[in-house]
């Protein structure tokens, strides 16, 4: 089985992000990102489920990518979307357990005809620094900003009801896993 995911972001400055980026400034200065971008992450699995099956679902769904809102690209099933090349990247990507979004694309999307099984929807946050980082200290710096362990603590996902999943630009792991 194929599994085909794109990464959909907003064309104009992404108010959420630049929320969080924000908050992320006041609580701890000497550990914020540089830059933080916030997409909707869609995979798209089946036995025959193609890049040609995710264009045609685009195409037809403005509900996934609304073209006049925003951008997508192709993005390497539980990678990271291409960047700049300016900072060193991590990406948190965030789904609910309970997830209807998820569940009814699935059932719109089979009864449409579209050869998939399965669709998973999360937000995928990407973390840049510019700077000179190891790998260890950006993975302690992306988990304590991400993932809620208290109330003056993490901003972007609830262990308690979602899976969070730390991506690094060459390597992927489980931020939870600890």
């Amino acid at each position: 089985m194929s599994s085909i995911a794109i990464a959909v972001r907003l064309k104009a400055p992404d108010p959420a992000a630049a929320t969080a980026l924000s908050t992320m400034k006041r609580i701890s200065p000497e550990e914020t990102p540089d830059l933080l971008q916030r997409y909707d992450y869609w995979e798209f699995t089946g036995i025959e489920c193609t890049e040609n099956t995710v264009r045609e679902i685009v195409e037809h769904f403005d509900d996934i990518v609304n073209p006049n809102k925003q951008s997508w690209s192709f993005t390497p099933s539980g990678g990271l979307p291409a960047d700049d090349g300016d900072h060193t990247s991590a990406g948190v990507l965030v789904t609910d357990r309970e997830d209807s979004i998820s569940e009814n694309w699935t059932a719109i999307l089979k009864r449409r005809g579209f050869p998939v099984e399965k669709v998973m929807h999360s937000v995928l946050w990407i973390f840049g620094f510019s700077r000179e980082i190891s790998c260890t200290r950006l993975r302690s710096i992306v988990a304590g900003q991400a993932v809620t362990s208290r109330r003056d603590a993490g901003l972007l996902a609830n262990p308690v009801s979602q899976t969070v999943r730390l991506i690094l630009e060459e390597q992927a792991g489980d931020l939870l896993n600890r």
